[in-house]
C-alpha cells in the first residue's frame, strides 16, 4: 500500500509542468498623455474612473477562464468547496489566505459618524496641530460597544501639514471629502523627512514565559493549522498565542545563507571609525581599498512569529484560527507556542477619502536609462501612511503623490485592509529603499486590494522575515521600474492574486537575491502567484520550501508594453542569475525558474483564489461585502 501511494505521488508530480523611467518626471508629451489617460481622467467621478481603469488595465481573464481547468493543487470537491492537494509527501498544502483583511476577512468596512469637523485654514501655518488636537479630543470620548468613537472630518480644501499626524487611540477615523484634485488635500510642506500619517501604539508584545511550550511534531506542514505540544493544559480556547519558528544555525547553513557571496564597496565611503571596525571584523580586501558589506544570516535573526488564536484543543493537539505558512522541522529547531499580550494595541482605526501630497525641490533632477530626466529630491516627506503596532485597520479611497513611499504595514500590524488606493508620481532617487507603493514589512493577515501605482521600484513588496499569510488581490502597476516580490530574508506565505504589471522593468520575482543589499538571500517561501499578468514571473525553489506560479499569463505585446521584448526580459532574468548563481534563459514562456510552475499559458479556475477561499469559509454574502459589482460578475460566474 505504501509503495502504491509513493508511486502515485511521484506520478502526480511528474504530470505538473515545472521549469526546474515618470516618478514626477520632466514629462514628455507621451508620458503626460499616459498619466492623464490612465490615472487622472474623470477625477470628479472617482469610482467610475476607477472601474474604467480596471476594465482596461487590470487582469480580466473571464473569457480565458472558461477554457481553462482547475489547478492540480486546488480544485473543487463534490460539495463545491476547494480541495487542497499536498505538494510534498510530508503533507504541505497551499494555505487558506481568506483570513487576510479587516476583522479577518469578509467584513464590510464600517462608516463611522462624524463627531468633529475641521475646515481648511489659510495655509499660512501648520494645520497638523489642530488636526492632532481633534484626534486627541475624540480619543477622550468613551467608545461604543463595538470599539468605535467616531470620525474627524476634514472638509474639502488644502491643509498645510509640517509634522506627522499620529493616531494612537482606538476607534477613530480620519476622513476627507474625496481624494480627487478638488477634494481634501493634506500637503506635506516641510523640507524634511517625516511620515505624513502614523497609526500605531507604542507597546511591544509581552510574552507569558510560563506558558511557553515546545512543539513536539517532527514536522508541521506548511498550510496546516494544527500543532502538538507536550502539555496543552496551559492553554484554553480563545487564547492569543505566538507560534514561533526559530532560524537556527543548522537551518541557515542548510539553505546556504551563511555563505553569501561578498559585496565590495570603497573604503573611502567609510569614516575612520568604520574603517577600523571593518578591519577588526576581517571585511577588508587584501589591497585595503574595499570592504565587504555582505552580512551572513545570524541564528535568531530570521525567526518567524505567527500571531494566532486557539480555536480548538484535542488532547495535546492545538488547533489555530489561521494556517501556518511555513513548515516547522524538528531537525531545524522545531518551534514554540506561548501566550502574549500587547497592551493598548490600537484597533478599529481608518483613514479614508483624502489625498496626500508631498512638496519637493524641483531643481533636484537625475537621469534614468529608461525614463530619462526625473525629479529626485529626497529632503521631503518620505511616507504617506505608516501602520505600526495595531489591528483591524483600514485605508480606503486614498491617493498619495510625490512621496518616496506609499503605504507601509510594519511589524505587529495585522488584519489590515488597504482598498481602492493609488500611489502616483513618487519623488526619490531610483534606488534601494525607495519607491515602494504597498509594502508589507512585518504585518500579517493583511489584504491589499484593487490598488494602483505608477513609476515605482516595488509596486508590491514584502520585507524581512514577514510571517504570513498576506494577500495582494486585483492590483495593477504601470511604468514599473523593478520587481514586485518578497524583497529579502525569508518572508513566508503571500498570495499575489490577479495582479498585473507592465513597464520598463516589470516582473514578479521570488528568488535567491544573494548579495543584493547587504545579503538579501532567499527572499521568500510559499509565495503564490495566481492568475497574474506580467511579461515575466521568475521563481526559484528555496531549500526546505517552495514557490508557486499557477495560471500566470504573460503574453503582453510590445504595443501594450514596449519593453516586453525577449532581450529586455532576458536582462531581468540575468540580474537574478548573477546574484543567485543560476543560468535561467527566456524561451518565450512568461514563467521562468525551477519552482512549481503550472499552466503558464492560460488562466486557471477559480479566477480569484482569495475570494473563492473566502466564499468557502464564510459564504457568498461575505464575498459581496468586500468586492465590487464588476468583480462579482467574474467571481460568481466561475
Amino acid at each position: 500500500m505504501k509503495r502504491t501511494l509513493f508511486f502515485l505521488f511521484i506520478l502526480f508530480n511528474l504530470t505538473v509542468y515545472a521549469q526546474f523611467k515618470h516618478p514626477v518626471m520632466l514629462h514628455t508629451a507621451q508620458n503626460l498623455a499616459l498619466v492623464k489617460s490612465r490615472v487622472q481622467s474623470g477625477e470628479e467621478h472617482r469610482s467610475s474612473a476607477f472601474l474604467e481603469m480596471k476594465k482596461s488595465n487590470y487582469v480580466d481573464a473571464s473569457n480565458d477562464v472558461k477554457k481553462s481547468a482547475y489547478s492540480k493543487l486546488i480544485y473543487p470537491g463534490k460539495d463545491g468547496k476547494l480541495v487542497y492537494q499536498p505538494y510534498t509527501d510530508k503533507g504541505d498544502i497551499l494555505p487558506d489566505f481568506s483570513n487576510c483583511g479587516y476583522m479577518g476577512g469578509g467584513v464590510e468596512l464600517p462608516v463611522l459618524p462624524v463627531k468633529i469637523t475641521l475646515k481648511p485654514g489659510d495655509f499660512s501655518k501648520d494645520d497638523a496641530p489642530r488636526i492632532q488636537q481633534a484626534i486627541e479630543k475624540l480619543s477622550k470620548e468613551k467608545p461604543d460597544k463595538t470599539g468605535f468613537r467616531g470620525a474627524v472630518l476634514l472638509k474639502k480644501g488644502k491643509y498645510n501639514i509640517q509634522q506627522t499626524i499620529n493616531i494612537g487611540h482606538s476607534g477613530i477615523v480620519l476622513r476627507g471629502e474625496g481624494d480627487e484634485e478638488n477634494g481634501t488635500l493634506l500637503i506635506a510642506t516641510k523640507p524634511e523627512k517625516y511620515n505624513l500619517i502614523r497609526i500605531s501604539s507604542y507597546s511591544e508584545p509581552e510574552i507569558l514565559e510560563s506558558s511557553k511550550q515546545k512543539i513536539t511534531n517532527q514536522y508541521v506542514p506548511s498550510g496546516s493549522n494544527k500543532i502538538t505540544v507536550k502539555d496543552a493544559s496551559k492553554f484554553k480556547l480563545g487564547d492569543a498565542v505566538i507560534v514561533e519558528r526559530p532560524s537556527t544555525k543548522e537551518w541557515i547553513s542548510y539553505i546556504g545563507m551563511d555563505k553569501i557571496a561578498p559585496k565590495w564597496n570603497r573604503m573611502s565611503s567609510l569614516s575612520e571609525k568604520e574603517q577600523e571596525k571593518a578591519r577588526k571584523e576581517g571585511r577588508v580586501s587584501p589591497d585595503g581599498k574595499k570592504h565587504n558589506i555582505t552580512k551572513q544570516w545570524e541564528p535568531g535573526s530570521k525567526d518567524l512569529y505567527f500571531e494566532r488564536v486557539i480555536t480548538g484543543i484535542n488532547g495535546n493537539e492545538i488547533i489555530l484560527n489561521v494556517p501556518l505558512t511555513n513548515a516547522f522541522q524538528e531537525e531545524f529547531g522545531g518551534g514554540w507556542v506561548y501566550k502574549y499580550t500587547i497592551k493598548d494595541r490600537v484597533s478599529q482605526v481608518g483613514v479614508e477619502n483624502l489625498r496626500g501630497i508631498s512638496e519637493f525641490n524641483k531643481k533636484v533632477v537625475k537621469k534614468d536609462n529608461y525614463i530619462g530626466d526625473y525629479y529626485a529630491d529626497e529632503n521631503h516627506s518620505i511616507l504617506f501612511i505608516f501602520v505600526g503596532i495595531s489591528e483591524n485597520i483600514w485605508l480606503r479611497n486614498l491617493t498619495c503623490m510625490h512621496f518616496s513611499g506609499g503605504y507601509s504595514l510594519k511589524p505587529w500590524s495585522r488584519y489590515v485592509t488597504v482598498q481602492d488606493c493609488r500611489y502616483l508620481d513618487p519623488v526619490a532617487v531610483i534606488a534601494g529603499g525607495r519607491r515602494t507603493a504597498y509594502g508589507i514589512s512585518g504585518g500579517q493577515m493583511c489584504l491589499i486590494q484593487r490598488c494602483y501605482s505608477s513609476y515605482c521600484r516595488h509596486d508590491m513588496a514584502l520585507g524581512e522575515a514577514v510571517a504570513g499569510p498576506n494577500a495582494y488581490v486585483d492590483n495593477h502597476g504601470e511604468m514599473v521600474l523593478n520587481t514586485s516580490e518578497p524583497h529579502q530574508r525569508w518572508s513566508a506565505g503571500c498570495l499575489f492574486d490577479n495582479c498585473s504589471l507592465k513597464g520598463p522593468v516589470a516582473y514578479f520575482n521570488a528568488v535567491n537575491r544573494g548579495n543584493y543589499g547587504t545579503g538579501h538571500g532567499w527572499a521568500g517561501a510559499q509565495m503564490l502567484f495566481w492568475n497574474c499578468k506580467a511579461p515575466l514571473t521568475l521563481l526559484m525553489t528555496p531549500p526546505t520550501a517552495q514557490n508557486f506560479s499557477i495560471g500566470n499569463y504573460g503574453t503582453i505585446s510590445t504595443e501594450e508594453d514596449k519593453w516586453a521584448t525577449p532581450e529586455e526580459i532576458q536582462i531581468r532574468i540575468d540580474k537574478m542569475n548573477i546574484v543567485s548563481e543560476t543560468n535561467f534563459k527566456y524561451t518565450g514562456s512568461p514563467v521562468v525558474g525551477d519552482a512549481y510552475i503550472e499552466s503558464p499559458d492560460k488562466y486557471v479556475k477559480p479566477q480569484f483564489l482569495y475570494y473563492k477561499q473566502l466564499w468557502d469559509r464564510l459564504g457568498k454574502d461575505a464575498v459581496k461585502l468586500v468586492t465590487t459589482k464588476e468583480q462579482q460578475k467574474i467571481i460568481f460566474k466561475d
